[in-house]
């Protein structure tokens, strides 16, 4: 099959319209093209989640990481723009059940978004350290004591999520925040 056909076969076709849009604009707005990138990068990875069902088990995701730096670099209302719009797209992408759950992880979402964006006197990745263990353990409380038959299946997702996130603030996290500083 070739990638004509692929695009064709997955209904793929609007998705790349509305991301060359996005990357036109995001060229003119050049301050916001790192920004861009990552997003780009969040929605591929949530959408190879969304093809390989097994990988939901893993906390790999860009939300976190994206949300933490638009919050950090431009402020609390891209923070949780960005925060919102991530977060519903991977879960749709990544073909997530839309149970209760998104009920508390879509808003926290945005509230990091926000804090990241108020939060002052930390440096960037350990805000975004600070943050993701946060996260993580409120998302980890919320389904314990709403759905704890469920803890099996979050949990280790949580500990993958906390690691990963913390190998990419530590290891890209000050590159990047200077490029966008």
């Amino acid at each position: 099959m070739n990638i004509r056909e692929f695009i064709k076969t997955r209904g793929l076709t609007k998705y790349l319209i509305i991301g060359f849009a996005i990357l036109a604009v995001a060229l003119i707005l050049q301050e916001f093209f790192l920004i861009f990138v990552l997003i780009i990068l969040s929605l591929v990875v949530s959408f190879f989640i969304g093809m390989f069902q097994m990988s939901k088990a893993v906390g790999v995701e860009l939300v976190t990481f994206t949300t933490i730096l638009a919050g950090f670099a431009f402020g609390p209302s891209w923070g949780i723009a960005i925060g919102l719009v991530l977060i519903i797209l991977h879960l749709t992408l990544g073909h997530f059940a839309a149970g209760p759950y998104v009920l508390w992880v879509v808003p926290s979402y945005a509230l990091i978004g926000f804090l990241a964006g108020t939060i002052t006197g930390l440096d960037f990745v350990t805000m975004g350290v600070y943050m993701t263990i946060g996260l993580n353990a409120f998302n980890l409380f919320a389904t314990v004591t709403t759905y704890p038959q469920n803890i099996g299946n979050y949990l280790p997702y949580s500990i993958t999520n906390i690691l990963f996130n913390l190998i990419l603030f530590n290891q890209i996290g000050p590159i990047i925040a200077v490029l966008v500083k």
